[in-house]
């Protein structure tokens, strides 16, 4: 793994944005994913604005959720959905190629489970993935204890990430499972950015960039990809 420690939160998503756009090839097609969450809020504002202003060509380019709660499509506040909607979609003035994002409130989930590997499987791999890391270092919802070799799957919820999910909503959730991309398909990505922000990341950050390969801590298997980049403020990389 690449480790680039930046001064500031905004010169975190500045860096991250742009090995982000260098990952998508000019006039070819390819498939990317970025994560939801508060941490990419920046680099996805980023992103837009370099899109629009025809800084990266995405017309060629397919984009695929990551994960999702199980129980909210992307009109639920708080969702990851919502997010991409909100933050990345609706705003692109030259919109991507195709988009796909999971449906967390399909009526019959395994079937959507199997769309999203359907999608990845024609228009993959991915040329990009851009991750957050957890607390408990989960990479989309791929959890503590989870098998590396898994594609898209449905997952209990982690004691860890039940108990942060409630700032993402405005009333309590019932949630307790989640549906995401498997490891091993983001393991098969061209480039991998794994971004991380403030001291709460410090610790996990540490341990998944110099701890063992472990399913104790899903993103320690990045330190197995031979293009990932680390991109984190100075808090988070304190640990490093």
């Amino acid at each position: 793994m690449t480790l680039v420690v930046c001064d500031t939160y905004e010169a975190m998503s500045l860096k991250a944005c742009e090995l982000a756009a260098e990952a998508i090839p000019p006039g070819r097609e390819s498939l990317i994913s970025f994560p939801g969450g508060d941490t990419p809020v920046g680099m996805v504002a980023c992103f837009v604005r370099m899109v629009n202003s025809g800084g990266v060509d995405i017309s060629g380019t397919r984009y695929v959720s990551l994960d999702e709660w199980v129980g909210l499509g992307s009109n639920d506040k708080g969702s990851c959905g919502y997010f991409n909607k909100t933050n990345l979609i609706d705003r692109l003035d030259r919109p991507f190629l195709d988009v796909h994002i999971i449906n967390g409130a399909a009526e019959n989930i395994e079937e959507e489970r199997k769309a999203l590997d359907c999608y990845i499987s024609r228009y993959g791999p991915l040329a990009l993935s851009v991750l957050g890391i957890g607390l408990n270092g989960h990479l989309g919802f791929n959890e503590d204890g989870v098998d590396f070799n898994l594609d898209a799957h449905i997952i209990p919820l982690s004691p860890t990430t039940k108990k942060v999910m409630g700032k993402y909503f405005e009333k309590q959730r019932d949630l307790t499972r989640g549906i995401t991309q498997g490891l091993r398909q983001i393991m098969a990505a061209g480039r991998i950015l794994l971004i991380a922000s403030g001291a709460n990341k410090r610790d996990i950050l540490a341990r998944a960039f110099h701890g063992p390969v472990d399913r104790s801590v899903p993103a320690s298997i990045l330190q197995r990809h031979p293009n990932c980049f680390v991109v984190c403020d100075k808090e988070a990389g304190a640990g490093l």
